[in-house]
């Protein structure tokens, strides 16, 4: 519904606009939309480098504002006009939610595919990442296996994908915080014996702690008990964006782009990028 269309509506009855302002955002043809605007919005972490970090100057950088760059890119040729990207910071307790309220028009981040999520969002296949479950601890601390969490605390971010199957599996008990300071100062203080996250996020905060903030800390040599692809992500309905998208990401895992950037920022691309990319090459 366009712009005026929606006006002319809203003025047709005060009550239909009081449902429509407390119904969801509904999805629609994102690309005539993102053309009009020139500009699209995307829901990303903004404080998880080295995937995606702000500098002091405010500029964003990282692995995935590497590969909106070039979806960028792909977007202004395909509507024929220079398209801007304007980032959402968003948390993991809120980005899904934010997806389905419209205030962006995709989510790219380390955004795990779950079966709970599917229901609510369209992830865009083939997926363009994969993490599995990583435990750290401070130093001196020895997890020979995910049994051994049993009845013990475990920090985690509200909404991980992780946190279900430690508790339910496991045994865990998952002490969950809005923010990632949260968790890692919890850990700092010992109210957990661990915190869970992506093995790739860990693996990345180690690689950037040039200051060795987390010097006193390791990362338990666990085989993740799970590797959960991770995918961009649109709202339900807007078929037009799903296959473009596709094109994108397919192409990514042809032409081997996502193990090229991952290497970049220091990252071990996963298993999943180099079956892609064996399954995809020309």
């Amino acid at each position: 519904m366009s712009i005026s269309h929606r006006r002319t509506w809203l003025a047709s009855s005060a009550m239909v606009a009081f449902v429509s302002l407390t119904m969801p955002s509904q999805a629609g043809d994102a690309l005539s939309k993102i053309a009009e605007r020139g500009k699209m919005t995307v829901c990303t972490n903004v404080n998880n480098p080295p995937s995606a970090f702000l500098e002091p100057s405010g500029k964003a950088r990282g692995m995935h504002i590497d590969l909106l760059d070039d979806l960028r890119d792909r977007l202004s040729k395909k509507v024929g006009k220079p398209v801007e990207a304007e980032l959402v910071p968003t948390l993991p307790a809120n980005r899904v939610q934010f997806l389905q309220q419209g205030k962006c028009d995709m989510i790219l981040t380390s955004l795990t595919v779950t079966p709970e999520r599917e229901k609510l969002i369209q992830f865009i296949q083939p997926y363009f990442y994969a993490a599995g479950a990583g435990l750290q601890t401070k130093k001196g601390v020895t997890i020979a296996s995910w049994d051994e969490l049993k009845g013990k605390p475990v920090c985690s971010n509200t909404g991980s994908s992780w946190n279900l199957p430690l508790e339910q599996k496991y045994g865990a008990t998952i002490i969950a915080f809005q923010t990632q300071q949260e968790v890692d100062q919890s850990l700092r203080d010992g109210r957990c014996v661990a915190l869970v996250s992506d093995d790739s996020y860990l693996q990345s905060r180690f690689i950037i702690d040039k200051e060795g903030n987390w010097k006193d800390h390791m990362v338990q040599d666990l085989k993740p008990f799970s590797e959960g692809p991770q995918g961009i992500a649109i709202q339900f309905g807007d078929p037009q964006f799903q296959d473009f998208l596709t094109g994108v990401t397919t192409d990514w895992a042809a032409t081997g782009k996502v193990i090229e950037v991952a290497k970049k920022w220091g990252l071990r691309p996963p298993l999943l990028a180099d079956e892609l990319h064996a399954k995809y090459k020309k």
